[in-house]
């Protein structure tokens, strides 16, 4: 079963996703994911990602679709796969249907996670996350046992530092930004399927079984590449396709004399049948070539306006380590201001207790 998860952040879909490698035995495929083990492993992609991101810079589709494209191709996901998360607009969604009809493996179902915003924002202000095994909690709607402990591992847990409202609000703006379209795209291929993903995830995953029940495996016959058909000149002829009509075949009667002429049998005629080609109007080309510039045009927003809020955060988190920083000296100067405080304090009692014994020691040998 090939499978793609599409909902924004917090509807739910890696929760799901879990579930359905479980049900289907195929594995669950992140960009995110594919990214942190390339860098790790230091492969080729890897290696291109890596100097991208240490430069601040968001990774191309090339590159993405590049890490998709190996890792569909490995044994695991021959019966099938997960991709949660991507694609995340037109151009790599495309792209991931020529890699997938070269491998003869259509997608089988779009499901996409639809939740109501403010619920969305509650479970991400309230999502921990295991920095050992990647369990997910919600101090809402699935709190740990203990508090800041894994169920399943022990390990402690994490609240992501973009998981706050203002931060959430513009995340959904642009997935709105970017999802729209995809959508489409795939209802067009009637291969999407809407889930309500509100409720707890015992009702979602019921509605996700709903969604693929019936649903079998597709598989076509791997296509080789097709040289692009080239456009129809104006000058071109029509093209003319010759028909033979044949006749049904009559019932058995007995045989008649046919009458001939010039000693010739009756010959069938050819139909000549005139197919003028379908010819895409001008104006339906520029609209198309629009809506596609727009929907690039919008992408290209939406990934700058993501990249300048990392920037954004990565610069708000330099000055919180900056402030925290300046405050532990504060903290240090006071502990040793205090420290000092407490000697000077010492050293006076000290001399005052001396003194009082002096002072005793002198009022006895006068009265002596």
């Amino acid at each position: 079963m090939k499978l793609i998860l599409i909902g924004a952040p917090g509807s739910g879909k890696g929760t799901q996703a879990k579930y359905l490698t479980e049900k289907y035995h195929i594995p669950q495929i992140a960009t995110g994911d594919l990214l942190r083990a390339a860098v790790a492993a230091q492969t080729p992609l890897g290696r291109q990602a890596k100097a991208i991101m240490d430069a601040g810079q968001l990774v191309p589709n090339d590159i993405v679709i590049g890490m998709i494209r190996e890792r569909i191709a490995r044994p695991d996901a021959d019966q099938g796969f997960i991709l949660d998360g991507f694609p995340r607009n037109i151009a790599q969604a495309e792209a991931l249907d020529d890699i997938l009809d070269k491998l003869g493996k259509p997608i089988d179902a779009v499901l996409q996670f639809d939740v109501d915003a403010e619920m969305l924002i509650q479970r991400m202000i309230g999502r921990l996350t295991c920095i050992s095994c990647g369990a997910l909690f919600n101090l809402f709607t699935q709190p740990p046992v203990i508090d800041d402990k894994c169920d399943e591992c022990g390990g402690m847990l994490h609240h992501r530092n973009d998981d706050s409202e203002e931060i959430i609000e513009r995340r959904l703006q642009i997935f709105e930004t970017l999802t729209q379209p995809l959508s489409d795209y795939y209802k067009h291929k009637s291969v999407l399927h809407i889930v309500e993903a509100h409720g707890d995830v015992g009702e979602v995953t019921k509605r996700v079984k709903s969604a693929l029940r019936g649903l079998r495996p597709k598989r076509t016959p791997v296509k080789p590449m097709l040289a692009p058909v080239s456009a129809v000149p104006k000058t071109a002829k029509p093209a003319v396709t010759h028909t033979r009509i044949e006749t049904p075949k009559p019932k058995l009667r007995p045989r008649k004399k046919i009458k001939t002429l010039s000693g010739n049998t009756t010959v069938k005629k050819l139909e000549i049948k005139k197919e003028l080609p379908k010819v895409v109007s001008k104006k339906a080309i520029k609209a198309a070539n629009k809506k596609k510039a727009a929907a690039e045009a919008t992408a290209a927003k939406a990934a700058a306006e993501e990249e300048a809020l990392a920037r954004e955060l990565d610069a708000k988190l330099k000055q919180l380590q900056e402030e925290l920083k300046q405050t532990k000296a504060q903290l240090k100067e006071a502990a040793s201001a205090e420290k000092a405080l407490l000697k000077a304090d010492k050293d006076k009692d000290a001399a005052l207790k001396k003194a009082l014994h002096a002072e005793t020691a002198k009022l006895k040998k006068e009265k002596k």
